[in-house]
């Protein structure tokens, strides 16, 4: 196994791009990517979004016409539909890349402890539905 030189800037000058997807308008994971890329120099990641996304086939299409496959990249996606999130995350580790499912997680634990199904309803937040008291 070779030893990483990190000394090295094994991206080169290209700049990673991070991909935010989401069945609403993603405003939720652009707002947790761009605290991310806060931490570091602004020229860092390019972000793009992908929003109202509502079937596999969308994304497929998408990452068909705009991947490209010599620059770093990342997903991170919130969607509320559990099976379209399973269909997503196979199709982006189908493609090799990584994702951050920003939604999912965090819906199942408040529903551990609170006993409840989750609504499922997409865009919830933007729509009034979650009363923040």
């Amino acid at each position: 196994m070779a030893k990483l030189d990190l000394d090295d800037d094994i991206f080169g000058h290209v700049v990673p791009l991070i991909y935010v997807l989401s069945d609403a308008r993603g405003e939720t994971a652009n707002t947790v990517v761009m605290a991310a890329a806060a931490q570091f120099r602004d020229t860092s990641v390019d972000i793009e979004r992908l929003s109202n996304v509502k079937d596999v086939e969308t994304v497929r299409t998408y990452f068909d016409e705009h991947f490209d496959e010599t620059r770093p990249c990342a997903v991170f996606h919130t969607f509320a539909n559990g099976i379209l999130r399973r269909e997503i995350r196979r199709e982006l580790d189908r493609r090799g890349i990584p994702s951050i499912d920003l939604l999912g997680p965090a819906v199942t634990v408040i529903s551990t402890l609170t006993g409840e199904e989750p609504t499922r309803e997409i865009g919830a937040v933007y729509e009034g539905l979650v009363d923040n008291k």
